[in-house]
């Protein structure tokens, strides 16, 4: 049985994709130095990762995942000022247009029994009114989930996008630590690092071996995504895509 079959029976697709598989990008490296480098035990890492995964491994892996990325999306939020939904759902906030929205409020008023507020009352007390838009948002989450019809597909990839990048960003430096660790591991281990009496030898960039280059390679690649592309601003981007999707909805229920 391969890892890619053990992970495919042991979680469900948002779990696979939105908390696996940032746990298993932030190992890659790892995976891929040991691979290359140590040919001889990658039977006896096989090993190890299938029986990590009958002891609940993978669950704790996902669990971890997530667990981060909740600590940081409520920091995110404060950040942002509230919930992506909620902002759009503001009369202050001007992404989604003053009709569409009347049209959102006047849909999830009737939903959950309260009247959402004007522009007034939402300027007079913003937080009583963050609770009606925050109510709203959860009755359409429940409304919306996978199992509610096919028409929200697009919708639930958005939202496992969203948490792929959200448990991505949560676990960066982690990741961050391992892909340079695996750098200096590989590096050392050709004797570029710390052979013949010195810090580093370029002499013996020349003699690196395949398995080292492409070790290498993969780390430094990681090592570029985890800090460039899983950053706050494309999680944001995400974020407010999901939320505007979830909104649409109101639309589509009605």
């Amino acid at each position: 049985m391969t890892l890619d079959d053990i992970v495919a029976k042991a979680t469900d697709p948002y779990d696979r994709q939105a908390r696996l598989y940032p746990a298993l990008l932030c190992l890659l490296p790892l995976l891929a130095l040991i691979t290359l480098l140590y040919a001889p035990n990658v039977s006896a890492l096989t090993g190890v990762v299938t029986l990590a995964a009958s002891c609940g491994g993978l669950f704790l892996m996902t669990n971890i995942c997530r667990e981060l990325g909740k600590r940081l999306e409520e920091r995110l939020f404060d950040e942002w000022g509230g919930k992506p939904t909620t902002q759009l759902l503001r009369h202050r906030n001007s992404v989604v247009d003053s009709v569409t929205k009347r049209r959102y409020h006047a849909f999830l008023g009737t939903r959950i029994n309260t009247q959402f507020p004007d522009a007034q009352q939402e300027k007079a007390d913003p937080a009583t009114a963050d609770e009606a838009y925050q109510s709203g948002a959860r009755w359409l989450l429940d409304h919306t989930r996978p199992d509610a019809g096919k028409q929200f597909d697009l919708l639930f990839r958005e939202n496992v996008i969203y948490g792929f990048r959200r448990n991505a960003l949560g676990i960066r430096p982690l990741a961050i630590l391992v892909a340079i660790g695996c750098l200096l591991w590989t590096l050392a281990k050709e004797h570029v690092l710390g052979a013949n009496g010195q810090i580093f030898d370029w002499s013996a960039l020349t003699h690196l071996s395949s398995p080292a280059i492409v070790s290498l390679s993969v780390s430094g690649v990681m090592l570029v995504v985890w800090i460039f592309f899983f950053t706050k601003t494309s999680l944001r981007t995400s974020a407010f895509s999901f939320a505007q999707m979830l909104l649409r909805t109101c639309d589509v229920l009605q």
